[in-house]
């Protein structure tokens, strides 16, 4: 008996894409197979989902794909106001899988046919005992011995050697025939916990069809400089207001110490330490949130009237480059508006965008209701009613707030980057006073623009409150 693995996910992989697990057993052909997997958390050892699986058509693998299983384990971290690196505990789960297996119990018997007191006695290697219920297939299909094909039951046994079925042996006319026997309700053997994978992770990642088949779990361990981050946020080509922030993902960051570095175009060094407990780090990075720095080298805040650009990146204790430099340009343009977006993009990091053009905040009311009868008042015997008596009711009244927001002039890295905006599921609004609230992207439809056709870019989008103002009726 062997099971093998063909195939399986890498040690971190985005949970919103396949997750696929593919194995082989050389007893695939037995009645009744199935191959088990048995997913665990990693960190409690708690078994969380069981899948009996069919071997496949032609093949007999055993195929799985459990990303639906794990993207119910990951969600996000919402620290919209923090400006120190934290565990990301939401943003990523550590997982093993066991595979095993089942098939239909079987003894194979060959050319094994003797009398035991006027019974047929059958010997191989068993585990039967008396009062059993078998179910006995000849080789020939009951051509030879009719009598011994079908239901019986155990009358003896010896050992686990041989056992003898209630068949006469007067009716056996050829006991050279061979068969297999089983259990009449076809109880099965089961074999758990042939091969693991295990200390897996997944992140709450969803990458695009044609990037996700070129992704390469090793180039985001932050090992060298040439490994990413766990975002979209282009390298280059990204332009910030002072007021946003941004709050990027640092994948498998698990170094003695570690650190983000920055540097500004003046070439001061500045770094803020990462929590490396953790498998994923969340690290506040943006111009308004990138909070207490340590300086390593040269003068000054980071940020001041003077600053073009800065970079950030990883590094180990000892400052050495261990992912790519990341550039946020300063966007000292005039504002008209200090709205901007945060979002979830699909790598599970919170991206920005500032809307500085005019915004326009509109309102919808949706009221509900009914004509009541007026009863006014007699005075004098005589009915009457008074000019403000209500008829005409409202018992509900619902207020949705929407905010038109356009942005400047962007680069078309920034307009590529804008797609994951509108496609976001999860999106704050920071408002002109610092504190955010929830929304919702209104547009269903998004261009995405090259430069080929024009060199800057303004976007346009509605978003609606996700929290409506409550009336008092």
């Amino acid at each position: 008996m062997a099971t093998t693995k063909l195939a399986s996910p890498q040690v971190f992989t985005p949970a919103y894409n396949p997750c696929k697990f593919i194995v082989d057993s050389t007893n695939k052909n037995e009645l009744g197979f199935r191959y088990i997997f048995d997913v665990y958390d990693a960190v409690t050892d708690v078994q969380i989902a069981q899948y009996r699986v069919f071997p496949q058509y032609l093949t007999g693998y055993g195929e799985i794909d459990i990303s639906k299983l794990l993207q119910t384990k990951v969600s996000y971290d919402s620290n919209l106001y923090n400006t120190t690196a934290y565990d990301a505990a939401n943003s990523y789960y550590k997982y093993d899988v066991m595979v095993g297996e089942e098939f239909i119990t079987t003894v194979s018997y060959t050319s094994s046919l003797t009398n035991n007191a006027g019974n047929v006695r059958i010997t191989a290697t068993h585990s039967y005992v008396v009062g059993d219920q078998v179910r006995i297939i000849q080789s020939d299909g009951g051509a030879a011995n009719p009598n011994l094909e079908g239901l019986f039951t155990v009358l003896s046994v010896v050992g686990t050697t041989s056992f003898t079925v209630n068949s006469l042996w007067s009716q056996v006319t050829n006991a050279l025939i061979d068969g297999t026997v089983s259990y009449s309700d076809n109880r099965k053997t089961v074999i758990q916990n042939i091969l693991g994978v295990t200390n897996s992770y997944v992140f709450n990642g969803a990458m695009s069809f044609q990037n996700w088949i070129t992704f390469e779990s090793a180039n985001y361990i932050l090992n060298n400089s040439l490994d990413l981050l766990l975002t979209d946020m282009p390298t280059n080509g990204f332009y910030s207001t002072y007021n946003q922030d941004l709050i990027i993902n640092f994948g498998n960051a698990k170094v003695d110490t570690g650190f983000v570095y920055f540097q500004n175009n003046a070439g001061s060094i500045f770094k803020k330490a990462i929590n490396t407990s953790s498998y994923i780090s969340g690290v506040p990075v943006g111009p308004s949130n990138y909070g207490s720095l340590t300086v390593v080298s040269g003068a000054g805040p980071l940020i001041n009237t003077t600053t073009e650009y800065y970079d950030f990146w990883y590094t180990n204790s000892a400052g050495v480059q261990h992912s790519q430099k990341y550039r946020v340009n300063i966007d000292k343009r005039c504002v008209i508006e200090d709205y901007s977006l945060l979002f979830l993009d699909r790598m599970g990091s919170y991206g920005s965008f500032a809307f500085q053009l005019r915004a326009y905040e509109k309102g919808t009311v949706q009221k509900q209701g009914f004509n009541r009868d007026v009863q006014g008042s007699i005075t004098s015997q005589e009915w009457g009613y008074t000019s403000e008596s209500f008829g005409q009711s409202i018992y509900s009244s619902n207020v949705t707030k929407t905010l038109d927001l356009n942005t400047n002039w962007m680069t078309e890295e920034m307009s590529i980057y804008f797609e994951q905006l509108i496609t976001s599921p999860l999106v704050y609004l920071k408002m002109p006073d610092e504190t955010y609230a929830a929304v919702i992207i209104n547009e269903n439809s998004f261009e995405v623009n090259k430069q080929r056709n024009k060199k800057l870019f303004k976007k346009s989008i509605t978003v609606t409150f996700a929290n409506q103002n409550t009336i008092n009726v």
